[in-house]
């Protein structure tokens, strides 16, 4: 059993597994895993027949316990297990882990063992990185939002919803794509203006002014949505072409509005106007 240590690599330790359970199944290799709280096994073996000509009846076990940035990987022999998925990393631990020892064996141990920590260590060096928890919402966002698409086209090529029911759910579900990859790149860029001050590189002050810059973006993208709702309810016929446009308008003169009390907000906040100039701004912004 050999047993290496991992840190500061912020790897994603499920694609990790998947890597290795690949590796192993271009070989020839049949595999099974299994998880449980921050631990992974993963079990491969060859064939029975190719197991009884070596000598070789035990299996392969990876192990990975941890956390992206601090993670341990055990490569070891053991039972293959008859149901993984059911008995659980426990009960393939608790089995024991052995070397083989029949002579041709411990030779094909010892050049897979070699071969795979190697693959092992480039992937670790190399490989895809743990996603941050806007990514994986933006991602799980993504994927609902497109599987959504994808029912409202089969129910048009079904006969269930005619063109114009198509087009105006179309237009909408693709507003909310948009709004939701602008929303996802202000999280993660606020995200690292925090980082920037927190270090002491931006002061509170330029902290805000960057913060409100990035708000006002993403207030962009809400519009969008809400036009994109609109342009939904004229292709449907819902709304004039005069009656749209106003709407249309409306929209953008909230959104101005609002941007533009936001950085006032954010002006006072760092300082650069008083409380009282705040509030007078804002009345003649509103009046």
């Amino acid at each position: 059993m050999t047993k290496k240590n991992y840190r500061d690599n912020n790897r994603d330790l499920e694609v990790l597994l998947k890597d290795i359970e690949t590796w192993f199944s271009e070989q020839g290799y049949q595999t099974q895993t299994n998880k449980s709280d921050r631990t992974w096994l993963l079990q491969a073996a060859k064939t029975e027949a190719w197991r009884k000509v070596v000598g070789a009846s035990r299996a392969f076990n990876v192990l990975i316990q941890g956390q992206p940035n601090d993670f341990s990987v055990d490569l070891s022999t053991g039972e293959w297990a008859s149901n993984l998925a059911a008995g659980g990393v426990a009960a393939v631990l608790t089995g024991g882990a052995t070397l083989l020892i029949s002579g041709v064996a411990a030779g094909w141990s010892k050049k897979i063992e070699s071969d795979l920590w190697s693959f092992i260590d480039h992937k670790v060096m190399f490989g895809e990185k743990a996603k941050s928890s806007v990514e994986v919402a933006f991602n799980e966002s993504q994927s609902a939002l497109e599987v959504k698409l994808k029912h409202l086209r089969d129910a048009y090529d079904q006969g269930f919803i005619d063109e114009i029911a198509y087009n105006t759910k179309r237009l909408e579900i693709e507003g909310l794509m948009r709004a939701s990859n602008q929303s996802a790149d202000t999280e993660e860029k606020l995200m690292k203006l925090k980082n920037l001050l927190d270090a002491g590189i931006l002061t509170q002050g330029e902290f805000e002014m960057k913060k409100a810059e990035l708000i006002r973006e993403s207030s962009h993208s809400e519009v969008e949505v809400q036009i994109s709702k609109l342009n939904a309810a004229l292709a449907s016929g819902i709304l004039t072409q005069e009656e749209y446009e106003s709407k249309k308008l409306a929209i953008k003169q909230k959104s101005e509005l609002s941007s533009k009390i936001k950085q006032l907000e954010n002006a006072r906040d760092a300082g650069i106007i008083t409380n009282e100039e705040f509030e007078n701004k804002k009345l003649a912004l509103i009046t």
